[in-house]
């Protein structure tokens, strides 16, 4: 007499969009989380980089590390031996503001480069990186010799 249906109930339906909602909603939290990560981890390799560059710096210059704004005879700044010539990229704002010379970091993605001098010379540095929360202090702190 009664012909049974064949299919999913409208329940069974309203609970797996339910169990994918809340599997989507796990997902999207994860990988928010594994951007800053990474974000964190570019901060970290700028500062690598601003090290690198301030040691070139250094064997250029007989040993004397830039105050950031010096250049080389030659006219060769720091900048200049970043590469591509350029300021490096913030993670987090995405605008070519790193590092920020002669200064700590103080925001999220920010590079500090600041000298130390002795005596009137350059005799070395402190490169630091801000992480995702500024507040959270600092991310990496890198000094000549290291």
């Amino acid at each position: 007499m009664f012909k049974r249906c064949e299919g999913f109930t409208l329940i069974e339906l309203m609970v797996v969009v339910v169990i994918i909602g809340i599997l989507a909603s796990m997902a999207f939290s994860n990988w928010l989380s594994m951007q800053a990560t990474a974000k964190e981890a570019a901060v970290k390799s700028n500062c690598h980089t601003v090290q690198l560059t301030a040691e070139d710096f250094a064997i250029r210059n007989d040993g004397v590390y830039s105050s950031g704004a010096d250049a080389l005879a030659n006219g060769t700044t720091l900048t200049d031996l970043l590469p591509g010539g350029a300021l490096l990229t913030n993670p987090f704002t995405k605008q070519d503001t790193e590092p920020q010379w002669g200064a700590h970091a103080a925001q999220a993605g920010e590079t500090g480069y600041v000298p130390l001098v002795e005596n009137g010379v350059n005799v070395g540095y402190t490169i630091d990186g801000i992480g995702r929360d500024a507040a959270l202090g600092t991310l990496i702190v890198l000094t000549s010799g290291q």
